[in-house]
């Protein structure tokens, strides 16, 4: 993963600045929804978890939950240590340094695991979901957050061009236009919602779903071990 891992490092001081603008705040509504998801003692698996911002979500809403987040990226890794460490949540999280393809765990390890907009950005995503299934405990539940591309063909056009021609140009202003233009380009090239679905039946996968977020702006995608 040398190019996104690079691509995160270098945008990591600015992430969540720029996360909550290019959302309007609502990336921290569909955090709340992924959580709310999960039971109050998992064993969670938090993968491309950055700033950790997910981990953190999941252990304000399930206090007796714990969570091992893991992403390549170490300037990503750092700030959420730092924010774990500031709301008094390390017995409670541990950050690794881990890519979703070779994960550094024991088969069946947790009871869920859960991706916001992480799996598009792994160098194999077909490999990571098998990996995924691999630490998951039988009949433990995979969650995950990811763009897509909106249906409705009045919002969608106007969306694209925020999406695509927009975002990059803010991000430009902090010296990150290239690395934003990435992330939107790699959202929309991403197999979307019935084809995700069958990427999951294919990795091993069963009760497999999704639902929209936002007007489809965002899918939530369920499956179970």
């Amino acid at each position: 993963m040398p190019e996104t891992k690079k691509i995160f490092d270098e945008v990591a001081r600015h992430y969540d600045w720029l996360n909550t603008l290019f959302s309007l705040g609502i990336h921290k509504f569909w955090r709340k929804k992924l959580a709310a998801q999960l039971d109050y003692d998992e064993y969670n698996l938090d993968i491309a978890t950055g700033t950790a911002e997910v981990a953190i979500e999941v252990a304000r809403k399930h206090p007796e939950s714990r969570t091992v987040g893991v992403d390549p990226s170490m300037n990503m890794l750092r700030i959420g240590k730092k924010k774990i460490a500031e709301q008094n949540l390390s017995e409670k999280i541990r950050l690794v340094s881990a890519a979703a393809e070779n994960l550094p765990f024991s088969e069946k390890q947790f009871s869920s695991v859960t991706i916001a907009f992480g799996i598009r950005n792994t160098v194999d995503y077909k490999l990571s979901l098998k990996e995924i299934r691999r630490v998951l405990k039988v009949g433990g539940r995979l969650l995950i957050l990811e763009f897509a591309i909106p249906r409705n063909p009045v919002f969608k056009p106007g969306y694209m061009f925020y999406f695509k021609v927009l975002m990059p140009f803010i991000g430009s202003l902090y010296g990150r236009g290239r690395e934003y233009r990435y992330l939107a380009e790699s959202a929309a090239s991403f197999p979307q919602r019935k084809n995700f679905i069958l990427d999951l039946e294919e990795a091993g996968f069963c009760d497999c779903s999704y639902s929209e977020l936002t007007m489809g702006i965002v899918a939530l995608y369920s499956a179970t071990r």
